[in-house]
């Protein structure tokens, strides 16, 4: 057998040397390479004289280096290939990783085919246990430990600590949230029974509560029935876990929230709760602060109707400086705005029983107390609305109505008066000659009060005159 003289060009190599392989082929190398190639088969002798050279039996070669130019599945030392199936240049250890455009990647350990990346250890950053150069396996998000191959579906979207769509979930997980929508729930029960039945804003049957679905609600079939006992009307039904009807005093339960403080109820035993039947608004103004009425019945307004202030009356009889009308002398009278527009809301219970206001007034005597001719005296009303008030007369406070100063000189059917007159006449014709038998009225107390339309704010002002004789 011939033997094959077969010259190659090695790569950067510049010195020539001759070898034997295993096949006792021998290989001489030149360089630059272009020595001839003696083809044992054929006997042609290929000459490559670079890029376009030609073979001499008329082959035309692809370029300088023949070994490169023409190989397309070239295995490594130890017969490992690229996934493209080209040769992996500069990879020591045979794995496909290393330095080169046919390379699978860098190789950060090219002495061993099992390790291409990680050389310094397996890099877990959540802690999973998976992550580069780790066994089990890589990760594809390494900062959630709860997915390393489920990234895409792996999320808590409500924020609540339940995940859905992972590879593994917290402690005491153990199935996807029910709704990761909804924070407050992520079981299937709570999914499930978490439910508002009464519309009060409290829930029962959810996982948890908070500010968006506060509870639990104790009653869940009464919409004033709440998680707790801070809210109690007065309606007739119980507001509270305890199932207890109405239970606090009226003045905490009334009025019930989202009214405004209805004006001038009184703070101290101003309510009482008389629901008309059960579920209806049982709240009613027991009673006003001094001198307000509620003559409506509607405590949405409060106590609406202000008496006869007492800066300028009196509750009753005496001499005190609310009640003073002043001094009149001859000509003088008082009436419009220097009298209080008083109103009186309740009928007549009595002298002394508090439905009534108090007047005092002084008329000086004059001529030096002589008489006759002293004046003449009238009291009526500037303003009676309705015709509801009338008025009594006395000379003192311990004494009767009308009792030495002479008699009403325009009373009503029931004999209460809407004028007086006290007239010092020193005229009268024969038999009644003038007799000084009445004492004159230097101070007289004026008592008023409501005969009709009880609960009414009507309101009624007094005009008090002294004329000449």
């Amino acid at each position: 057998m011939a033997a094959l003289s077969l010259t190659i060009a090695a790569c950067g190599d510049s010195d020539t040397g001759t070898s034997t392989d295993a096949d006792s082929f021998t290989s001489s190398s030149t360089t630059p390479n272009t020595g001839g190639m003696t083809d044992a088969t054929g006997g042609a002798t290929e000459t490559s004289a670079g890029p376009g050279g030609s073979d001499s039996d008329g082959t035309t070669t692809g370029g300088s280096n023949p070994t490169t130019g023409n190989t397309t599945d070239n295995p490594t030392t130890d017969g490992t290939t690229t996934s493209t199936g080209v040769e992996c240049e500069n990879d020591a250890d045979g794995d496909g990783y290393g330095a080169g455009d046919n390379c699978l990647g860098l190789d950060c350990d090219d002495n061993n085919p099992d390790v291409w990346e990680g050389c310094m250890g397996c890099e877990d950053n959540d802690g999973d246990g998976y992550g580069a150069g780790c066994d089990p396996g890589s990760d594809c998000d390494d900062s959630n430990e709860y997915a390393w191959d489920t990234c895409d579906t792996c999320m808590d979207t409500d924020g609540d600590g339940y995940w859905v769509g992972c590879n593994t979930y917290p402690d005491g997980q153990d199935q996807d949230d029910c709704d990761d929508d909804d924070n407050n729930n992520w079981t299937p029960d709570g999914c499930a029974n978490c439910v508002d039945a009464d519309a009060d804003d409290f829930w029962v049957g959810c996982d948890t509560y908070d500010n968006d679905k506060p509870g639990p609600d104790c009653n869940d079939m009464n919409a004033g029935v709440g998680g707790d006992d801070a809210v109690e009307l007065c309606d007739g039904i119980p507001q509270n876990c305890a199932n207890e009807i109405d239970p606090l005093p009226a003045d905490e339960m009334c009025p019930p929230p989202g009214n405004p403080d209805p004006p001038n109820v009184n703070p101290i035993d101003g309510w009482i709760c008389d629901p008309p039947m059960p579920g209806q608004d049982g709240c009613e103004i027991k009673t006003c602060l001094d001198q307000f009425f509620d003559v409506d019945s509607d405590y949405t307004n409060g106590c609406e109707c202000a008496g006869t202030s007492r800066n300028f009356s009196l509750a009753e009889c005496g001499e005190e400086m609310p009640g003073y009308l002043g001094s009149l002398a001859v000509g003088e009278e008082i009436f419009g705005e220097d009298l209080v527009l008083g109103v009186i809301p309740e009928l007549d219970n009595g002298k002394g029983n508090g439905a009534e206001d108090w007047f005092w007034v002084e008329f000086p005597q004059n001529n030096g107390g002589m008489r006759p001719s002293a004046g003449i005296i009238k009291i009526d009303f500037e303003t009676n609305q309705n015709n509801d008030y009338r008025f009594e007369v006395y000379d003192s406070c311990p004494s009767v109505a009308w009792d030495g100063i002479a008699e009403v000189c325009t009373p009503d059917p029931l004999g209460n008066a809407l004028e007086w007159w006290f007239w010092d006449d020193w005229n009268q014709p024969p038999p009644n000659n003038y007799n000084n038998n009445v004492v004159w009225p230097n101070k007289v107390f004026v008592r008023v009060f409501r005969v009709q339309n009880e609960n009414t704010c009507s309101n009624y002002r007094l005009r008090i005159r002294r004329e000449s004789d």
